[in-house]
């Protein structure tokens, strides 16, 4: 059987001349939480909409569970949860009851739902009506739903959208939790890296509809340039001299940028202190995996 939880072929969506996705080809692993990034508008939410069945991909193939979603849809669909966008509840009735609509729909076992509620931590409050929730609060009991009937694949569309730093914080270790607690996949979409970078073991870059970047984030951050940070007292001066000494160096603001790695950092400084300048600090810098996420996506945008 294959290791592939999720595999997408040329996956690809055109609405009256406009294509949110294009040629879209993901492999998400068993077991891994995998960050599906990208800015709004990216193709995201489409992308998700075909992973689940919601809308057909105008060319392309989904395969889940080593099985085409095209021929086998209502056996995958048994063993996906998913959560997208914002979550369907009814506000009046409390949030077991919301749950026993959702239990029901799906044959799934009455003890599931407090099971769920203790995962989302939501056991306190299962008896309050769903309007008095809070918004991360209901976040959670969206999370609930989507884990009814014990899914082997979850998938999360934006999960922390509106919510405050604490409730971000809630959702990201309840999504931690669930890959060795619940033995499920989770793929998990969001704009902000820096959230998806807590908690995901691959990552898939999306802008324009056409994935830049698959794997792991380590390897993402190989992508940056190293160079060195030189303070010194006459900049102009310093960069002309590493120049002929065979650097290349640029000015930014009062500082150097040398394009070489912290190996080289003492031959630089030597060459800088014999040759009477000054130098007040020298350090190694790479760009931030945010500025990287940033840089790619900018690129697609401008081509």
């Amino acid at each position: 059987m294959s290791s592939l939880v999720i595999e997408t072929d040329n996956l690809t969506k055109t609405f009256k001349g406009f294509t949110p996705v294009d040629s879209l080809s993901l492999n998400v692993k068993k077991g891994e939480i995998y960050g599906f990034l990208g800015p709004n508008g990216a193709g995201k939410t489409t992308t998700i909409r075909m992973l689940l069945g919601l809308i057909r991909p105008t060319k392309g193939e989904v395969r889940i569970f080593d099985k085409s979603l095209a021929h086998h849809r209502i056996e995958i669909a048994k063993k996906v949860g998913s959560l997208v966008e914002s979550p369907s509840y009814y506000g009046h009735l409390t949030g077991y009851e919301n749950l026993e609509i959702t239990r029901k729909l799906l044959n799934a076992d009455r003890q599931d739902i407090d099971r769920t509620l203790e995962i989302v931590r939501l056991t306190e409050w299962k008896h309050k009506k769903v309007k008095h929730y809070s918004l991360g609060m209901k976040q959670r009991l969206g999370i609930a739903q989507a884990l009814l009937g014990s899914p082997e694949l979850l998938i999360l569309d934006e999960p922390t959208n509106g919510l405050d730093p604490a409730g971000i914080h809630e959702i990201r270790d309840l999504i931690v939790s669930l890959p060795e607690r619940m033995d499920m996949t989770v793929l998990v979409s969001s704009h902000i890296l820096r959230e998806v970078e807590l908690i995901a073991d691959r990552v898939g870059i999306i802008s324009r509809g056409k994935l830049l970047f698959e794997g792991e984030l380590a390897k993402l951050q190989e992508r940056s340039e190293v160079k060195l940070k030189v303070e010194v007292e006459r900049p102009d001066e310093a960069a002309r001299l590493l120049f002929h000494a065979g650097y290349r160096a640029r000015k930014k603001e009062h500082a150097l940028y040398v394009e070489a790695d912290r190996s080289l950092a003492a031959e630089v400084n030597r060459h800088l202190v014999l040759a009477g300048h000054d130098v007040f600090h020298i350090s190694e810098e790479r760009k931030s995996l945010e500025d990287i996420f940033l840089e790619l996506t900018k690129e697609a945008d401008s081509v």
